[in-house]
């Protein structure tokens, strides 16, 4: 029984990886979009909370980034770290440093980066102006926080409808948190909305 559950906990890993990693999905998620939302990348150091396979992570070391890719499970830190080593002819080594984290902290060092990315991510946290004050600390004085969601509605992707946080409640509360210049993009991606906002 327990070599199947491996089997099978294997198998849901590969679905996810593929699910990620799908051509398709750079059509609805618009990368080149969300990157642009953290202007001039280089020589930054980016946080890529709820990093997956990576997705993210290396489109922002490409633009000159040294990003740290975050994860609470270790088979995405793992896979990272074997399509670093794939890229090493793309992308300098100590561009991506992964660091295993926990759900309820990034484990971001004081003042550590100078802008941080949630992709997917924000609607599997629990205490979320909590875990928004942990990544304040870890931004730099005017750091940028990035989040890109799921809007409301039926669509062919995102997480179950009771699960979605509206645009208005994520804004709300990243204010309780204490981040300023919120900004709402509502339009720019198909099946997402994109809020920033800055650390004092």
């Amino acid at each position: 029984m327990e070599g199947e559950a491996d089997n099978f906990d294997i198998q849901g890993f590969q679905n996810l990886v593929e699910t990620y990693e799908d051509p398709e999905r750079s059509e609805w998620q618009n990368p080149q979009l969300v990157v642009e939302k953290l202007n001039d990348l280089r020589g930054k150091v980016v946080a890529d909370i709820g990093a997956g396979t990576g997705y993210f992570t290396f489109r922002m070391a490409e633009k000159g980034a040294r990003v740290i890719a975050i994860d609470i499970d270790e088979r995405f830190l793992n896979y990272i770290e074997e399509r670093r080593t794939e890229l090493l002819h793309i992308i300098p080594e100590n561009a991506v440093e992964t660091r295993l984290s926990l759900e309820d902290d990034p484990l971001l060092n004081k003042n550590e980066v100078d802008a941080a990315l949630l992709v997917n991510t924000y609607h599997f946290l629990d205490n979320r102006v909590n875990y928004l004050d942990k990544v304040k600390k870890g931004l730099k004085p005017g750091g940028q926080l990035v989040i890109v969601d799921y809007k409301a509605g039926a669509m062919p992707v995102g997480p179950p409808e009771e699960v979605k946080i509206s645009p208005d409640e994520a804004t709300n509360e990243l204010l309780r948190a204490g981040f300023e210049n919120i900004e709402v993009d509502e339009s720019g991606l198909q099946f997402q909305y994109i809020i920033s906002g800055t650390k004092k």
